[in-house]
Parts: structure tokens; C-alpha cells; sequence
């Protein structure tokens, strides 16, 4: 089977989280624009409650510069805004401020054993690579949190164009990198991450949380199933 076989990690609740929800991210957003404009969190979260635009030729699709990424992921942020009675001059420059607030590398939480499972899994030999649904900014990020070191690559859904669980997303990261088929994906959604990952012929581990009868591992019981299944030479999907 050709390729390295490679460690993939998704990053958002994986290894890291953000504190506060997208609603007080960018209440705190229209605050840094007008910090005399009063906007509830509650009104916000009820317009960001049908969600983002999905990736992919239908939705937010593939753009070069951060920038670009945000302008159009900012048409719902900005409905909210409105909806929750925020001027329009104050919602376009909120969109301004929320990139920057969004990615401060202070609101952002390691999560436990983070850094001790991608340090395990590199001893072996085995390249970490990042593999996220997130915006253009993300490996900036994984730098500033001291992952940087420890992984070769961070790979974001923005960069592709697509986004987990969509097999295109996993199809081309693992050729980005020249990862063999039977790589692993460690992640926190069992359908994005695992289910996913396993729809092309990767080998997948759950964390922090449960998939119905099958327990979650944390990450260094992960980096731990992964090492003893390389050293043992065991094929586990």
C-alpha cells in the first residue's frame, strides 16, 4: 500500500476549544466596533440558528485569501446582526473585527493531553497532520497553541473548498500529503470524523465522547491505540 501512513487530527474540540459560543463571539465582535451598542446574545444566536453556508460547489466554495473565505461566510453573520437589532454600519464593521477575535490565541483551550498525544505518535515516526473543518486562519493557530512542532501540516476545509464528511475532503488530504490509505483520523464527531474517515478506507478513533455502545478513548489513550497498533502491525479500523 503506497504512502506514509499518516495521523490525522481534527482540531475544534479535538485538540483545542474555543470558549463561548458564536453568538457571544460576535456580540463581542459589534462591541469592539461600538462598544456603546447594546445587542442581546440571545437575538443572535436565533439568527445564526439555521447554520453556515456548507462548503463545496454549492455553498462558501474555494477562495484564495482569508479575506474572501470571511466575506462569504459573513452574509448570515451579518443577517444576525440585524436581526438582532444592530445597525448596518456597525454589523460591516463587526465583520472587520471577527476574524482577528475569533482566532485570538487567549480565547483558545488545549485540550487535556493534546500536546502529550501528537508528541507520542511523533516519537513513532508517524506524521500528525491536521485535518479541520475551519476557516483560512486555522494554522496560524495550531502555531500560536505550540502545536506546530508536532504536526507537518494543518489542512482546513477553507483550503479545499470541502468539508468533512464529504469523502472529497479526505481523498485529497490524503494525497496532499502522501498518506497511505490505511492512515488514522482521531476526532470528536462520529460522523464527521469517523465515519467519514472509514467511507474512504481509513482507520478511525473516537474521542472525548461517546458513539452510542462504542466508549470514546481520550487523546492519550488514543496515541496510545494507535502506537500499539502500529508496533503490533494490527489492522483496526
Amino acid at each position: 500500500m503506497g504512502g506514509v501512513r499518516t495521523v490525522f487530527w481534527d482540531f475544534d474540540g479535538t485538540l483545542a476549544v474555543r470558549e463561548g459560543s458564536w453568538s457571544t463571539i460576535l456580540r463581542a465582535a459589534v462591541l469592539a466596533a461600538d462598544p456603546t451598542h447594546a445587542v442581546d446574545p440571545d437575538a443572535l444566536a436565533i439568527g445564526l440558528s439555521g447554520g453556515f453556508p456548507q462548503w463545496g460547489s454549492d455553498g462558501m466554495g474555494l477562495h484564495r485569501h482569508a479575506s474572501d473565505w470571511w466575506r462569504a461566510a459573513s452574509p448570515v453573520l451579518v443577517d444576525a446582526c440585524l436581526g438582532a437589532g444592530v445597525s448596518p454600519a456597525i454589523a460591516r464593521q463587526a465583520m472587520v473585527k471577527l476574524p482577528g477575535l475569533y482566532y485570538e490565541p487567549t480565547a483558545w483551550r488545549t485540550l487535556p493531553g493534546a500536546r502529550e498525544a501528537l508528541t507520542a505518535v511523533a516519537r513513532t515516526g508517524l506524521p500528525n497532520v491536521v485535518l479541520s473543518n475551519h476557516a483560512p486562519e486555522l494554522p496560524g493557530l495550531v502555531d500560536a497553541l505550540g502545536f506546530g512542532s508536532l504536526v507537518v501540516r494543518t489542512i482546513t476545509s477553507a483550503s479545499l473548498g470541502v468539508e468533512k464528511p464529504n469523502p472529497v475532503m479526505f481523498e485529497t488530504a490524503l494525497r496532499l500529503v502522501g498518506a497511505a490509505r490505511d492512515s488514522w483520523m482521531v476526532g470528536d464527531n462520529p460522523v464527521a470524523d469517523v465515519a467519514g474517515a472509514r467511507g474512504v478506507g481509513m482507520r478511525a478513533v473516537l474521542v472525548h465522547r461517546a458513539d452510542g455502545p462504542v466508549a470514546a478513548m481520550t487523546l492519550m489513550d488514543a496515541a496510545a491505540h494507535i502506537v500499539a497498533a502500529e508496533s503490533e502491525g494490527v489492522s483496526i479500523r
